[in-house]
């Protein structure tokens, strides 16, 4: 009897043991499950107590960049053009520090007109002295150059250019009183689409002395042209064109040749004009233009615009030509009336 009761009693501890056992185990997971859903509920809580993000106020509109010559111009209210110390009588610096020649006239009146046709009164022209090449166009640092720049292929390589300002390449300067034939002999040019045929030079091109600038382009074509020609000619380098000219006046040399714009403003503002004369022929040509940005053709138009309109349709043309190089022969007059770029067909369609 005893026995069994103990036996009972043990029966009776081990399942009020598993008992306790089991709620303790509760207990432990429910300490567990609880701080852990709790804290989501704290976390949720204070979620819903921050404020909601928003998204930013949209900034005002922002002003494009400008990208083209006249864009740029009218950003800033001011035109900046370029001009060459070393390119007299197109760009040079005058006596009293300021930018001045042909070209330079060209561009103020260019600059003048774009005025009226912008309708910006108040736009303000900045002139800065550029170097050689054309890098500070490429660069925008200027937006024209007004200088003596040759529109050549290799040139069209870095920038575009305007209508020609001016017929350039290589002529002649010599005496107003060499003979008469050997004046037609310079003078002498092919006719349109034909050659002349000369195995030998005229006589009277023989035993004379020609001078170029020493050095130049220029000089290494004369003395070309006389070895090709077998021609018995002396050859005398000069240092610029004034040592040149004074060389033709003293008859030290027969004739000076050299670039054709540099050629006729010597002339034209030389004491002696009247003894010395630039041969109509020219033995290279080229045109001279206005350098101005690549791709950019508003900016180019607008300039094309305005020397066609403003500056070679003016009565004063004529005379802002002359003044730097003289009375123009008519090859040049046909040149100007040429390159002008009329606003519209000047002859209606044909019916």
């Amino acid at each position: 009897m005893t026995k069994s009761m103990s036996k009972d009693r043990r029966t009776e501890l081990s399942i009020a043991f598993a008992i306790a056992f089991a709620g303790a185990c509760a207990m432990a997971a429910l300490a567990i499950v609880v701080p852990a859903h709790a804290a989501t509920a704290a976390k949720t809580t204070a979620a819903a107590a921050a404020p909601m993000a928003t998204d930013p106020e949209p900034a005002g509109p922002v002003a494009a960049t400008p990208t083209t010559s006249l864009e740029r111009i009218k950003a800033t209210g001011k035109m900046t053009l370029g001009f060459r110390t070393d390119a007299a009588p197109m760009s040079y610096r005058d006596a009293a520090g300021q930018p001045a020649g042909y070209s330079v006239t060209l561009c103020s009146r260019v600059a003048d007109a774009m005025k009226r046709d912008l309708g910006a009164a108040s736009l303000s022209v900045a002139w800065v002295e550029v170097g050689s090449g054309f890098g500070d166009v490429e660069t925008h640092r200027v937006d024209m150059i007004c200088a003596a720049d040759e529109v050549t292929l290799a040139n069209r390589t870095a920038v575009s250019f305007s209508i020609p300002v001016f017929p350039g390449g290589v002529s002649a300067l010599l005496r107003a009183n060499r003979p008469k034939a050997f004046q037609q002999a310079l003078e002498e040019r092919p006719k349109p689409y034909e050659i002349v045929w000369r195995g030998t030079p005229p006589p009277t091109l023989e035993h004379r002395t020609y001078s170029a600038l020493i050095d130049s382009a220029t000089m290494a074509g004369v003395k070309e042209r006389i070895a090709e020609l077998h021609m018995t000619a002396n050859v005398k380098p000069v240092a610029d064109y004034d040592a040149g000219i004074q060389a033709v006046l003293d008859a030290q040399t027969d004739v000076l040749f050299g670039d054709r714009q540099k050629l006729l403003h010597a002339v034209q503002v030389n004491p002696n004009a009247k003894d010395l004369k630039v041969l109509t022929r020219h033995f290279t040509f080229v045109a001279l233009a206005l350098a101005v940005p690549r791709n950019d053709d508003d900016f180019r138009l607008a300039v094309d615009r305005a020397l066609s309109s403003s500056v070679y349709a003016d009565p004063q043309f004529g005379a802002l030509y002359t003044a730097q190089f003289g009375t123009p022969d008519a090859d040049t007059v046909a040149f100007f009336r040429s390159v002008g770029v009329p606003a519209s067909s000047p002859v209606g369609p044909t019916q």
